[in-house]
């Protein structure tokens, strides 16, 4: 497979997978995985059991999207949060009953959760948060 042939092939099933993820650049980063995978595997050509194959792969295993941690409806990627925050922030976090936006730049947005424990603060990209 050419490079421009898995791209088509990848932008055909993140089309398919954006419902069930909810952002395309998401959808297509795990489409592009499967087709990468198929591509490695030596699959010249892609038939319409191997594309719903890829599909199958891409939803039911864990490409669901990330996970979130979600309060109220506003939603942060448990992946940024364990990235940014120590582990007693992060559990800490997970126990919070109000998250809200503290400061907003441009792109960014300084989110606080407050807990039983204190408020813990963690500035996030707005493109990967919900509902800030």
């Amino acid at each position: 497979m050419t490079k421009a042939s898995i791209m088509k092939a990848a932008h055909k099933l993140a089309k398919k997978l954006v419902a069930k993820t909810g952002n395309y650049a998401i959808a297509l980063k795990f489409a592009l995985v499967q087709i990468w995978a198929m591509a490695k595997a030596g699959r010249k050509r892609m038939s319409d059991s191997a594309f719903k194959s890829a599909e199958w792969n891409a939803t039911h295993k864990s490409y669901n999207g990330p996970a979130f941690f979600w309060c109220g409806r506003k939603g942060v990627p448990c992946w940024l949060m364990q990235k940014n925050l120590t582990q007693a922030e992060y559990d800490g976090a997970q126990q919070a009953y109000e998250m809200y936006a503290k400061r907003e730049t441009a792109k960014a947005v300084l989110i606080n959760f407050t807990t039983d424990f204190g408020n813990i603060t963690m500035w996030a990209p707005k493109s990967v948060v919900k509902g800030f």
